[in-house]
């Protein structure tokens, strides 16, 4: 059997992998902004923050990430001047396509900014994994709940979250950034309570 493992960082010799995954899993929303292929991974890779990311292991080897808002700032470091240098003049609009998936975290949670695991490292429990730590992490920082968002596009995830405790505090429907971003037509966004952690 594998051994699965949880890191609360990317290493440094996997930022290639972890920013794969993450392009490979939320394909349709990036690709508006930051395109496809080569462009696209260097760009994430490139501004990647590993340690804004839980990281699950098989053997070693990095097979899912999780991104945290942590410390006013996300999984990636996307800024116009950032953009400006990968993507020249189109970074004005690319940075205001990408606005649109931004979202703040309140002052008593841990915003989890994507979870993503590798196709061939399905059904092994890296998602779960990812999301036990999410609440461990919240809990040691004294935060009261986790929260992510899911599309209905994706309904094999929302059955995780809710496998995992995690409940829907809100819908909404977004048509017409939902056919920017991949066409789903809803998102939801789910909390889970975290208990205390006992100092």
């Amino acid at each position: 059997m594998p051994l699965a493992g949880i890191h609360r960082a990317v290493p440094a010799e996997a930022r290639q992998t972890a920013a794969r995954l993450y392009a490979l899993a939320f394909d349709a929303k990036l690709r508006a902004a930051l395109g496809a292929g080569d462009e696209r991974l260097r760009f994430l890779a490139d501004h990647l923050r590993p340690d804004r990311m839980l990281c699950a292991t098989v053997d070693g080897r990095v097979r899912g990430v999780a991104g945290l808002h942590l410390d006013g700032g996300t999984a990636f470091d996307v800024t116009l001047p950032g953009l400006f240098r990968a993507y020249g003049v189109s970074a004005g609009w690319r940075f205001l396509v990408l606005l649109g998936l931004h979202r703040e975290p309140r002052p008593d949670e841990l915003l989890l900014d994507g979870i993503a695991v590798d196709p061939a490292a399905r059904g092994q429990g890296l998602g779960t994994l990812l999301l036990r730590e999410a609440e461990i992490l919240a809990a040691e920082r004294g935060l009261r709940r986790v929260r992510l968002s899911v599309v209905d596009t994706n309904p094999r995830a929302r059955a995780l979250y809710e496998r995992v405790g995690f409940v829907t505090v809100h819908s909404e429907r977004v048509d017409t950034l939902g056919r920017l971003y991949g066409g789903f037509t809803e998102v939801t966004d789910m909390v889970k309570e975290v208990p205390a952690c006992p100092r």
